[in-house]
C-alpha cells in the first residue's frame, strides 16, 4: 500500500468530512478497488492490524467516510 495514497486519503477526507466513497475514488483518481483496500488499512481496528483513523458509514445504497477522533487527532496535530 502506497503511503502518499493513504496520507491523501486521509486529507481529502478531512476536508470534506462524509464525503461518499465514489466521490473520493474519482477526486484522488482511485479505483474502488484501491480505495477499498485503502480502507482496510484506515478503518480497521488497531487490534486488527489497521491505523482506525477513518470510519464508514453505510446509508441504504450511500457509503460515507468520515474521521474517526483519532483520526481527527493525527490532522490537528500535523496542522502548525
Amino acid at each position: 500500500m502506497d503511503e502518499d495514497m493513504l496520507v491523501n486519503l486521509v486529507g481529502a477526507i478531512a476536508e470534506k468530512n462524509g464525503v461518499s466513497d465514489h466521490q473520493i475514488a474519482k477526486r484522488l483518481g482511485l479505483s474502488m478497488s484501491q480505495l477499498n483496500r485503502a480502507l482496510l488499512v484506515l478503518a480497521s481496528p488497531e487490534a486488527e492490524g489497521g491505523l482506525a483513523l477513518v470510519e464508514a458509514r453505510q446509508d441504504d445504497k450511500r457509503r460515507t467516510l468520515w474521521l474517526t477522533d483519532k483520526g481527527h487527532a493525527l490532522i490537528n496535530e500535523s496542522m502548525p
